[in-house]
């Protein structure tokens, strides 16, 4: 046989001593390296979902949180409306007692002043009386003193009404 011979040819014992040594090298790996990578492997992924898991309860945690937030923000919104209503309605309130008592105080006043005004009236009145009672006594007893015409009436009554004039 040629020398090459011996490379080419199939040696029965040869390919059974070289899968053995495969079957032992697999049975090998299989138990020292692709069993320690597979539970390394399965303990990444367990982590991995208990990481989603735990960013999904805070997620819904988040949401819940929102939700409360924004129930809190509208009850917030709702009293801040309620004390405005309430306070402008006691403003209302307040602005008609006060408008109130000011129409009172200002009835009040223009009665006052219409029975001032009446009062200065009747003064004024009483005085004219008087007066006027004095210039008829006057004009009486000055036509009895003298029996006088028609033109002296006149004539009288014209100096004592100059003489009112100029008395006052």
């Amino acid at each position: 046989m040629p020398e090459y011979e011996s490379f080419v040819s199939l040696d029965v014992w040869t390919m059974l001593f070289a899968w053995g040594n495969i079957i032992i090298l697999f049975l090998f790996l299989k138990k020292f390296l692709y069993k320690p990578l597979m539970n390394i492997i399965e303990t990444r992924q367990k982590q991995i979902k208990d990481m989603y898991d735990e960013a999904e309860k805070e997620k819904s945690s988040a949401k819940d949180m929102h939700v409360e937030y924004e129930e809190k923000l509208a009850k917030a919104s709702a009293q801040g409306d309620e004390i405005i209503k309430n306070a402008v309605q006691r403003a209302h309130r307040q602005e008609e007692i006060i408008v109130k008592e000011a129409n009172e105080t200002a009835a009040k006043t223009i009665k006052r002043a219409e029975e001032q005004v009446e009062l200065e009236r009747k003064k004024a009145l009483n005085q004219l009386k008087n007066e006027v009672s004095g210039m008829a006594v006057d004009i009486a007893s000055a036509v009895i003193k003298k029996n006088l015409t028609k033109e002296d009436n006149t004539r009288i009554v014209d100096q004592f009404i100059g003489q009112l004039g100029e008395q006052k």
